[in-house]
């Protein structure tokens, strides 16, 4: 691969991205922007990547984009034009509407393993994220002392102990048969059926956690 002198662009750019703190797609300005051209003298495949220093028109908070072409990843239309497709990656990784519920509130086995399934959800490691979820119930079930041999069993008696309710303990059950799944047979489900998945996690998570705590709170 050739050395290229990466080259700075002079021309401010505007980006639609999705933005922690606003929790939605908002307008982000190119602050920074470095790019920097390549060759494979051996295949003669040449492409472009660009990095980014971006901030939000919205809430001014400041994170890195970078974006990727080469000439082997073109997409053809009907009409007889092409363009480049463009790999994008934003740090830190985020999806919008996929906020952080309050971490604080969680005891810490929980807050940790929430953070990472989080974190893996958000980066689009879905088979990481998938086994994430079903270990988060697991943890909730070990700090709230459930008793049974398995996932299964600790699930039904988080129900007995009044932490779940019936319903809620069969949809804990769907999602522990995803992670079986993903552990066991490697299969991918689209990212959907994970964002829905952890949605219902989210809500254990706040009926059991934040708002207890936050109730304590009005109490002082």
């Amino acid at each position: 691969m050739k050395d290229s002198t990466a080259k700075e662009i002079k021309d401010k750019k505007v980006h639609r991205l999705p933005c922690r703190k606003c929790d939605g797609h908002t307008n982000h300005e190119v602050l920074e922007s470095v790019e920097v051209p390549w060759e494979k003298e051996d295949d003669g495949i040449h492409g472009c990547d660009v990095f980014e220093i971006v901030t939000c028109r919205g809430c001014g908070e400041i994170s890195f984009r970078s974006s990727s072409t080469n000439s082997e990843d073109i997409t053809y239309f009907n009409d007889g034009t092409a363009q480049f497709d463009m790999h994008e990656e934003l740090y830190p990784n985020r999806i919008a509407g996929r906020k952080e519920i309050d971490i604080y509130s969680l005891p810490e086995p929980v807050r940790t393993m929430y953070q990472e399934t989080h974190k893996a959800l958000c980066t689009g490691l879905n088979i990481l994220a998938g086994i994430g979820m079903g270990t988060l119930i697991e943890s909730v079930c070990r700090e709230k002392n459930a008793q049974g041999q398995n996932l299964e069993n600790k699930i039904n008696d988080l129900v007995s102990k009044g932490v779940l309710t019936i319903e809620g303990a069969s949809i804990l059950h769907m999602i522990r048969d995803l992670r079986n799944r993903y552990a066991h047979e490697i299969i991918v489900l689209g990212s959907n059926k994970l964002d829905v998945a952890m949605d219902v996690i989210e809500n254990l998570l706040n009926s059991v956690y934040v708002i207890p705590k936050k109730a304590e709170r009005l109490k002082k």
